[in-house]
């Protein structure tokens, strides 16, 4: 007879307990893992600022030094060096012109020079012997050798050389100046770009013949900007050369910039004017370009003191904002009211405190509570207090 032994008491305890366990790791899932780790996260000061109401004006990037560069003297196209979208710097060369009759120019204007030159020299001589044989004359003028009318001659000799050598001086004169032009037109038949920047355009090709002044290619400078706003004219008396706004670009990153130019020239159909801002550019998500559109955000009051956040710390949850607080090493969650923007700062009406600490990156997946990693703060350790450093670097 087989006996079959029933489980005992113990092994189903042992079991359920396991079971139990599993269950709650399971519960527990990736988010409560998650909920554990550290999350890194950069922070920003809240602080009392001058705070002023502000509006947006739409403006435009516009480059300080663009147009076409033109040939500067006659000649046929013999080179393209360049093509649309090339960058090029100072000095580089764009096009070159008919180098060889520029250069047959120039050595005939050099070899006109020196034949003037010779003659000159020539004449010169002639003049200093004639003046030797004078003076000669002059000291037997008491002697029966001496004739009165061959002194005469040379006096008159004399005057006509003096004569000629001042022609030849006055054509050498001028056959330098030909040589002079010839050279410059020569080294102006390599047409150079005057400024550093970017091919735009090409508004000739290999076989043209260009005219003084003809137009090779469009050059634009993409690295000397300004940007160019309508603004209206109510709002110009908070303006003045050299104070300072802010900047939004398209691609979403905020900049600073001062007032360079308020043109005294009144739209009479917008009533707007033209201001010139000269920007502080910093990193850019994408690269700069003329004519590329730009937010000026223009104060509209007086400025004055008022408790201010970032920005992007603030999150929105409906109609509720929120802002996450790395406090003790954790996030804390609290709900704020918001007044006025300036620039990339709104004002704090209620919900924070001067000094505290938001986070303005790694703030959108974040829990009341979880432990914060921050630049110089110690993290809190699972279930502790998290207490460690509290200065932390912001941005």
């Amino acid at each position: 007879m087989t006996i079959i032994a029933a489980p005992s008491l113990s092994s189903h305890f042992v079991g359920f307990a396991a079971g139990s366990a599993l269950l709650a790791l399971s519960a527990l899932g990736p988010s409560g893992a998650e909920a554990q780790r550290p999350a890194p996260v950069r922070v920003d000061k809240v602080v009392i600022q001058p705070l002023a109401e502000t509006a947006p004006v739409f403006g435009r990037l516009v480059s300080r030094m663009r147009g076409s560069v033109a040939a500067q003297t006659i000649g046929a196209v013999t080179e393209m060096r360049v093509q649309v979208g090339d960058r090029v710097s100072e000095g580089d060369v764009l096009a070159v012109l008919d180098i060889e009759k520029l250069t047959s120019e120039r050595d005939a204007r050099a070899a006109t020079a020196d034949a003037v030159a010779a003659r000159a020299v020539a004449a010169g001589a002639r003049l200093e012997r004639v003046e030797q044989e004078i003076a000669r004359y002059e000291k037997l003028r008491r002697s029966a050798a001496f004739s009165k009318a061959r002194l005469q001659d040379k006096e008159q000799e004399r005057s006509w050389l003096r004569s000629e050598l001042d022609a030849a001086r006055a054509q050498l004169v001028q056959a330098k100046a030909g040589l002079a032009l010839a050279e410059m037109n020569l080294a102006r038949g390599t047409v150079r770009a005057p400024y550093d920047g970017v091919v735009t355009a090409l508004h000739t090709e290999i076989g043209s013949y260009l005219k003084e002044g003809g137009a090779v290619v469009a050059l634009v400078n993409d690295r000397d900007l300004e940007i160019e706003a309508d603004v209206p004219a109510a709002r110009i008396a908070g303006l003045a050369p050299g104070a300072r706004v802010a900047v939004l670009l398209p691609d979403g990153t905020t900049h600073s910039a001062r007032v360079r130019a308020i043109v005294p020239d009144e739209n009479a159909m917008t009533r707007t004017r033209l201001v010139r801002f000269t920007p502080d550019f910093g990193r850019t998500a994408t690269p700069l370009a003329a004519n590329a559109a730009a937010t000026v955000v223009l104060p509209v009051s007086t400025p004055a003191p008022a408790l201010t956040v970032h920005k992007d710390a603030i999150v929105r949850q409906g109609p509720q904002a929120l802002v996450y607080v790395a406090n003790n090493g954790k996030a804390e969650r609290r709900p704020v009211s918001l007044g006025r923007a300036s620039g990339t700062r709104f004002e704090v009406l209620d919900g924070l405190a001067e000094g505290d600490l938001a986070i303005v990156r790694g703030n959108e997946r974040l829990r009341p509570g979880q432990p914060v990693l921050v630049p110089g703060m110690k993290a809190a350790e699972p279930g502790g207090s998290g207490k460690g450093p509290q200065k932390a670097k912001t941005g």
